[in-house]
């Protein structure tokens, strides 16, 4: 009798794990499919917004931020083409003068001389001119991400730069610097400083490149939809486009390491770029959430 109670209890649970083994496997099921679902669904919209907004709309009226002559400040050599090629490549095709301020000449490992002609030839292969890009040689500006670089510095040689070549536009970092880097970050700071001192000209439109999360980063096109959400001003390149940003990096060949063939493949900052323009109210806003 115990034993026929036994085998019964036995059977009970048997099947009962059967059922929730099968459950379990029809929520996996269900679950996988909806996500495949999601997938497509996305790659479609992808592929819709590139048709729609990359390929058939002219060149001059995407993302045309109205600048004549434009003034882009980056920290270091490869910094134009790692994070800002669509924007330099799109204004030097739509007719702007581009001019390229970069505060260092990367000599964190002791290649500044090496890095200051890989920026001349990346420079070359984007359309901006050798005559536009002018490397600081400051000893207060160490490529070093434990450097402080001091802002006033920092501002004094933007302000010089706006003024000399009658800047309508700055293009620069925010405060997240793309990468966190410190050095990205202090010429945003920079800028802050020259709002908070009133130098800023005020014909000078100011627009800052978004850092964006570590999935969107690496995302590549795939962003587009997300872009397109969160942006009103943006930059982005067709796909064959996109190869002459990439011919750029590689021009910086002292830092094409292993990881940074990845990133030239999959970083969004090598096919978009968005923008957002910046005022005094803004700046205020932003060293708040500092403090």
């Amino acid at each position: 009798m115990l034993f026929g109670d036994s085998s019964h209890n036995f059977e009970f649970i048997y099947n009962y794990y059967l059922k929730f083994v099968a459950e379990i496997l029809l929520y996996l099921r269900n679950f996988v499919l909806y996500i495949c679902l999601w997938v497509v669904g996305y790659l479609c919209v992808c592929c819709v917004v590139y048709r729609r907004y990359a390929r058939k709309l002219p060149t001059r009226t995407r993302g045309s931020l109205g600048a004549k002559r434009v003034l882009l400040v980056i920290a270091h050599p490869d910094d134009e083409c790692m994070f800002f090629g669509p924007t330099i490549f799109r204004l030097c095709e739509q007719g702007a003068e581009v001019y390229i301020l970069c505060l260092s000449n990367g000599n964190f490992e002791g290649k500044g001389n090496v890095r200051r002609q890989e920026l001349w030839d990346a420079c070359h292969e984007l359309g901006v001119p050798d005559r536009n890009i002018c490397l600081v040689m400051d000893t207060r500006l160490q490529d070093n991400p434990k450097a402080h670089w001091p802002a006033p510095v920092i501002a004094k040689l933007i302000h010089h730069t706006l003024e000399a070549y009658d800047i309508d536009t700055l293009v620069t970092f925010d405060r997240g610097g793309v990468s966190s880097h410190p050095n990205h970050s202090a010429v945003f700071y920079a800028v802050a400083y020259m709002f908070v001192e009133k130098i800023m000209p005020k014909k000078c439109a100011v627009y800052t490149l978004d850092s964006v999360n570590i999935l969107r980063k690496y995302f590549g096109f795939l962003d587009l939809p997300l872009s397109f959400v969160l942006s009103s001003k943006r930059y982005f390149l067709r796909w064959t486009e996109s190869r002459r940003v990439a011919r750029g990096m590689k021009r910086h060949k002292s830092q094409m390491v292993w990881f940074r063939h990845l990133y030239v493949m999959f970083s969004r900052y090598i096919v978009i770029n968005t923008l957002r323009k910046i005022n005094l109210a803004d700046i205020e806003l932003e060293l708040e959430v500092d403090d």
